[in-house]
């Protein structure tokens, strides 16, 4: 089996400013050797090697640009997202490829980054650049059943509050992975791939985390309000109601 630092001296050999020591002490210093040549790759980039440019063009683009017009086919909006993508991830002092830890490879840290950017010029536009101040207001009006409709609009202080407080109290992998889910809208093979685990096991953590929100914001409501047992019930419906669009409004 060939050993990582051989990949990575490998793909730094044509590289001028950073050395194959120099990328195996920064890989030896991440999380995880996993991913050893994209995170060498990662550096050079960082320290604007010519080549490891090139590399991350060839390797990374045509992802960027897949994410992109996934949610927007217009060329013009494709154009424009790629060029701030790139600037995002590679320009400057405060350049986003620097928090790039391995964790998965490169080319899907690339495409999740394009598709968040992507998704937040697309809302950006319909808002005039403005976000809510209640990111739930549209889960309230939108809601159909007009017993649930009116126990949101009642307790929206609380519900949001609550449900704040149950999203905070997940552990950060149950976050990511509903971030992943309702935000970045990946499938659940590619949340799968991207952590190395069969679709249906990344299914039971999505169903897992938001089964632990509605307990959580269930109890923080009925402990609050002090309110009837019929009420709630109607509370606990209220939760479930939309749980997954309201998950998705406050991780944005």
């Amino acid at each position: 089996m060939t050993d990582w630092r051989d990949e990575v001296r490998a793909r730094c050999a044509s590289w001028t400013r950073v050395s194959a020591d120099e990328a195996i002490a920064y890989v030896e210093a991440a999380p995880s050797e996993i991913h050893a040549a994209d995170l060498a790759l990662a550096l050079a980039v960082m320290r604007e090697d010519p080549a490891a440019l090139r590399t991350f063009d060839e390797l990374c683009t045509p992802e960027l640009v897949t994410a992109i017009r996934a949610i927007d086919r217009d060329p013009a909006f494709v154009d424009e997202l790629a060029q701030v993508t790139r600037v995002k991830l590679l320009v400057g002092a405060g350049a986003k490829i620097a928090t790039y830890r391995g964790a998965g490879p490169l080319r899907a840290w690339v495409s999740i980054a394009a598709r968040r950017l992507a998704i937040n010029a697309k809302r950006d536009a319909k808002t005039g650049g403005a976000a809510s101040d209640d990111p739930l207001a549209e889960i309230v009006d939108r809601e159909p059943d007009p017993e649930l409709r009116h126990l949101k609009q009642l307790y929206r202080g609380e519900f949001r509050a609550a449900l704040a407080a149950a999203l905070a109290g997940l552990p950060d992998r149950a976050r990511a992975v509903l971030r992943l889910r309702f935000v970045d809208a990946l499938e659940l093979a590619q949340i799968g791939r991207l952590y190395r685990v069969h679709e249906s096991t990344a299914s039971r953590w999505i169903t897992g985390a938001l089964d632990d929100i509605a307990t959580a914001t269930r109890a923080q409501l009925v402990a609050r309000l002090a309110v009837t047992p019929e009420t709630a019930e109607s509370v606990a419906r209220m939760v479930r109601s939309g749980l997954d669009l309201s998950v998705a409004r406050l991780l944005q």
